[in-house]
């Protein structure tokens, strides 16, 4: 009886390895695909809903808010619409410059950055500048970004907001000035540059 109870521990800590594996293994090789949820076809200003910032909740008349909100610049030209579903960010939330063109495009899930998010240059041409992957929160799987000109800048990939994989950094001219592997924590090939990024307040945040 003992060796029965010992061999089914053993088949559970053996099933539990095999679907941690497969789980980081989906994550290493694969970015994370956009969550939709059905949101109310209600819309109000972004001004009118309260911000809390202890819970990261947003409510409307003491109610948690889920619907669309919407801010504009001052000649009327949208500015932003975001969804929101139960006090949280959800779907996508987009932003355009004051032209009308396209700023930024995110894509949320519980309040989340999770799936697809492109930024555009602020320039008159609004060249796109950022092509990232979110997974809950963090920067995951393929990271592209382009100089305000249009050239490639970097390419890197990211696993949960650390490097894991290729990464790449090209000068404005095409040539290839970093170009390593990084696996594990130890790099391979060859760095001359930190290829690290960060956002603030959701703004692409990288050296040139």
């Amino acid at each position: 009886m003992k060796s029965v109870v010992f061999f089914l521990s053993l088949l559970c800590v053996l099933m539990t390895c095999c679907a941690e594996k497969i789980d980081n293994k989906t994550l290493t090789s694969s970015a994370p695909i956009d969550i939709r949820i059905e949101i109310p076809n209600t819309t109000v200003l972004l001004s009118t809903l309260h911000y809390d910032n202890k819970t990261s909740l947003w409510s409307s008349n003491n109610q948690l808010y889920s619907g669309l909100a919407v801010s504009y610049y001052e000649d009327g030209v949208l500015k932003e619409k975001i969804s929101f579903s139960k006090g949280r960010k959800q779907n996508e939330a987009t932003q355009w410059f004051p032209d009308g063109h396209l700023k930024r495009i995110s894509n949320y899930h519980k309040g989340k950055l999770h799936g697809l998010k492109k930024s555009w240059s602020p320039e008159e041409d609004h060249v796109l500048i950022a092509h990232l992957n979110y997974h809950m929160g963090k920067a995951h799987g393929k990271q592209t970004f382009w100089y305000s000109t249009g050239e490639l800048y970097k390419k890197l990939t990211l696993k949960m907001g650390k490097e894991e994989g290729l990464q790449q950094a090209f000068r404005k001219n095409g040539a290839l000035y970093a170009n390593y592997e990084a696996k594990e924590g130890r790099i391979f090939g060859l760095k001359k540059a930190t290829l690290c990024y960060g956002l603030e307040n959701e703004n692409i945040a990288y050296e040139k």
